[in-house]
């Protein structure tokens, strides 16, 4: 399962014929956006935490594109006042599976499409 911090290394293979994309389903956690200790912890490669995310953003986007589907596994960002900001920014549709340090406000945030504790997930394939 990748993580988008790590250098977002997802492949498209839902490439039809005439060029265009069939929609994908991607998973993430950890992104800790605006999370100083995180550069520190996982010694992420940034000098702070603008620079890390708006690459993360940007790499985020250069691989999901607006109709593919994102299940984030949890562990957003530091401030919940910032996640409707960052989802706005990001491509896709977003469920999120709350993680330890999801507060209740995490979940609140618009722009999730649902949040929730659990799920079960089936795909083709």
């Amino acid at each position: 399962m990748p993580n988008l911090y790590r250098w977002c290394s997802f492949i498209r293979d839902d490439i039809q014929p005439d060029g265009t994309a069939l929609m994908s389903v991607f998973f993430t956690a950890d992104t800790h956006f605006g999370d100083h200790r995180t550069i520190n912890i996982s010694r992420r490669p940034f000098a702070n935490t603008t620079e890390m995310n708006e690459a993360l953003v940007e790499r985020w986007n250069a691989v999901v594109g607006a109709d593919d589907v994102v299940w984030h596994l949890g562990d957003v960002a530091r401030r919940p006042t910032d996640v409707a900001e960052l989802l706005s920014r990001l491509n896709g549709s977003k469920h999120l599976l709350r993680g330890n340090n999801d507060p209740d406000a995490t979940l609140a945030a618009d722009g999730w499409t649902s949040v929730g504790d659990y799920a079960e997930i089936e795909l083709d394939g």
